[in-house]
């Protein structure tokens, strides 16, 4: 494997997509629908290009010479679900007929992804995007990450920690979580592209230990030197900040943003499948991966840093 494209490089996991390639030693172009911007961004040893996912025949010149593309999309929470994905089936499309078509994709759906569909837009659109990859000729890998710790540095939970001492999430206290950082993902990702026996395969990760509300906020005390509770925000309050939240950005409706959110993280708390605890141990064995634990992830962290700016690539 030698050059990558990166679709979605400007966003927060993208970045860290570009860095683990770039710092394995791989060519990458990052894909971008305003590559001289990004440009200063970028790692020496990764090239800006432009691609707009509006224009799925863009992408074409980016392709040239590319062995793998990692791809992130945007996340039909905010988005309206049939456009995604028709612009996605479009991309798909000319990948396949590039007169140098890429040996392997890798698909990041950036949240949990089941095998069958459960009502919800963001979920069940990842699943479409997925068959629509099981249907075409080129080799894939699906990488389905729970959810990021990153989020907790988002505009959705860091003030909280910062000015109240509470970590807020819309999770019940009992929930057990496996939390993965956008770092990890990133190298499961290029891991799966190296693995010529990762063939069409859907993988769901998260981090390397499972942890419950409590346990987070016990951890973020440890590491700030300072007590933070943990707090189970109500999901429809949670849904209601996160619609206003990228609704501005979008223009996707508060109401329904609102609604498809709160119904999904219900779900979270009380589906029997446990959507959020993963058993790691198997998948990195078979990648050769050590994954990075809660705390050592948050030792790392400037808790009190500016807010950075939301790129949507389907954070939750």
């Amino acid at each position: 494997m030698n050059d990558v494209l990166v679709i979605g490089a400007s966003g927060d996991q993208g970045r860290e997509q570009v860095q683990v390639l770039v710092q394995s030693g791989r060519r990458v172009r990052a894909a971008s629908r305003h590559p001289k911007a990004l440009s200063a961004a970028l790692p020496a040893g990764a090239e800006p290009v432009f691609f707009d996912f509006k224009q799925p025949e863009s992408l074409l010149p980016c392709l040239a010479g590319v062995d793998v593309v990692f791809i992130n999309w945007p996340s039909a929470s905010f988005n309206d679900p049939r456009s995604l994905f028709a612009l996605f089936d479009q991309t798909l499309t000319v990948m396949e007929q590039a007169p140098e078509r890429p040996r392997k994709i890798i698909f990041n759906s950036s949240l949990y992804v089941g095998e069958k569909a459960l009502g919800f837009p963001a979920h069940d659109t990842r699943l479409r995007m997925i068959e629509r990859l099981r249907s075409g000729p080129i080799d894939h890998v699906a990488v389905c990450p729970v959810i990021f710790m990153d989020n907790l540095l988002r505009p959705w939970a860091l003030p909280a920690i910062q000015n109240e001492g509470v970590f807020r999430y819309p999770h019940d206290a009992r929930l057990e979580v496996s939390w993965i950082c956008l770092r990890d993902v990133a190298r499961i990702m290029l891991a799966c592209a190296g693995n010529d026996s990762l063939r069409g395969e859907t993988l769901v990760v998260g981090g390397p230990e499972t942890l419950r509300g409590p346990d987070v906020a016990a951890i973020l005390s440890t590491t700030l030197g300072r007590s933070i509770t943990f707090e189970s925000e109500p999901t429809e309050a949670f849904a209601q900040r996160m619609g206003a939240l990228f609704s501005r950005r979008t223009g996707q409706s508060v109401a329904r943003t609102a609604r498809d959110l709160a119904r999904i993280y219900d779900w979270y708390n009380t589906s029997p499948v446990h959507p959020f605890k993963v058993d790691m141990d198997p998948t990195s064995r078979r990648l050769g991966l050590t994954l990075t634990p809660f705390s050592e992830w948050a030792r790392a962290q400037d808790w009190s840093a500016a807010l950075p700016v939301i790129r949507d690539e389907g954070s939750k």
